[in-house]
């Protein structure tokens, strides 16, 4: 774990933020999801409750009518997957939502179960296909000429039903904040050698967006053609209310093995 001062990395994170953001100013509370908005129904249609073995918590989006991308973390250590899509709500069932129990997830086969993971990276594939609507509609991936986009600097969009602090609770209602991905060596002054690699996208705030049970989510840039997703949330700190940013698998870096996964074609 990295020994450097939390007060020296905070404020190399706000100078990366402040030279390379466009973002409009907020509030710390609108910051990160352990103060973040609660989302309205429909607002990210793509967003997947994926629940291992009935109880572990974690995030995915879904990619085609019968796959959800999510965080090899969610998946290896699990025999059963309920997704819920089309829903706000983690406990209420909503008229919108749809629920159903898959048996088969494919994580990436160079991932690591040590503390901070490589390859963080798995497709669930569901027995049936997802009834797209307006609630419930497939995410974006980039495309292949994106593959050396960095993202430093673009706002980008992080939701989930993780916990709100660390002592906070598990909130039932989704939770969405605006982060900004920044330069991997912020996270590196953080983390220390050998947890930040290539694959890795750094996005964080005043106080960084991701908490427990966040992990699998899609972190997503907007735009008027709807999301596109370029992180999937796989470590943090060893507490969430640290200015350090989360690390995140980076799409564009597993773009190759998530489309053969899946049998999918992008640009």
């Amino acid at each position: 774990m990295a020994t450097r001062s939390h007060c020296a990395l905070a404020a190399a994170l706000l100078v990366a933020m402040a030279a390379t953001s466009t973002q409009s100013p907020h509030g710390q509370g609108s910051a990160r999801i352990t103060d973040g908005k609660a989302a309205r129904l429909g607002q990210f249609p793509h967003q997947a409750l994926v629940l291992g073995d009935g109880t572990h918590i974690c995030g995915g989006s879904l990619i085609t009518k019968t796959t959800v991308l999510t965080a090899a973390s969610c998946t290896v250590k699990f025999d059963k997957f309920i997704i819920r899509l089309g829903s706000i709500h983690r406990t209420k069932n909503e008229t919108t939502a749809w629920i159903i129990a898959a048996h088969w997830a494919v994580a990436h086969p160079d991932f690591k179960t040590e503390a901070y993971s490589s390859h963080d990276v798995a497709v669930i594939f569901l027995p049936k296909e997802a009834p797209l609507s307006s609630f419930i509609a497939l995410m974006t991936l980039p495309s292949f000429s994106e593959v050396n986009e960095t993202f430093v600097g673009k706002t980008a969009l992080l939701s989930g039903w993780g916990k709100t602090g660390d002592g906070g609770y598990i909130p039932d209602i989704l939770q969405y904040a605006e982060l900004t991905v920044v330069p991997n060596s912020v996270c590196e002054e953080g983390y220390g050698p050998g947890v930040v690699l290539e694959s890795t996208l750094c996005a964080g705030n005043k106080f960084k967006g991701m908490c427990l049970n966040d992990h699998g989510g899609a972190l997503v840039l907007k735009s008027k053609e709807g999301y596109k997703q370029i992180g999937i949330a796989s470590f943090i700190y060893d507490k969430c209310d640290v200015p350090i940013p989360g690390g995140f698998s980076r799409v564009t870096h597993f773009l190759d093995w998530i489309t053969k996964t899946v049998a999918i074609t992008v640009e």
